[in-house]
């Protein structure tokens, strides 16, 4: 079965702009059945969205090119059903995370994150549990 014909259900989108972060998720969660595809930027993660659906999208807010703010702004334009499956990650300020409204993604994980969290969540959304928007 080619990445494209997996099940929703066992797909990941890491959005992330750091090659640590991104091999760290893509192992992580390969390891726990996972299919995992990376993406640099909002751009790139657009492009992977219009070719393929996901159970969850890991995404950082602060990349460079399309940031995170942008591509929710997208989603919530073009495909407003993805929200519900985006799980923000970030290590920014309190500032700058009160802009981000909570209530339109599935919930938010701050760096440095706790794995055992980051599976949790991971799970909990590809299954379609509401966050508690952690």
């Amino acid at each position: 079965m080619s990445r494209v014909d997996e099940p929703a259900s066992k797909r990941v989108l890491v959005v992330d702009d750091d090659n640590g972060v991104q091999g760290l998720f893509s192992a992580l969660l390969q390891r726990n059945g996972y299919s995992v595809d990376c993406a640099r930027n909002g751009r790139q993660a657009f492009e992977y969205l219009k070719r393929g659906s996901y159970s969850v999208i890991l995404l950082d807010l602060m990349m460079p090119d399309v940031d995170g703010f942008e591509l929710i702004e997208r989603l919530e334009r073009d495909s407003p059903s993805l929200l519900k499956k985006v799980i923000v990650m970030s290590g920014a300020s309190q500032r700058v995370l009160e802009s981000l409204d909570r209530r339109r993604v599935w919930g938010l994980i701050r760096k440095p994150f706790d794995i055992d969290d980051l599976m949790k969540s991971t799970r909990a959304c590809a299954s379609g549990s509401r966050s508690g928007n952690a």
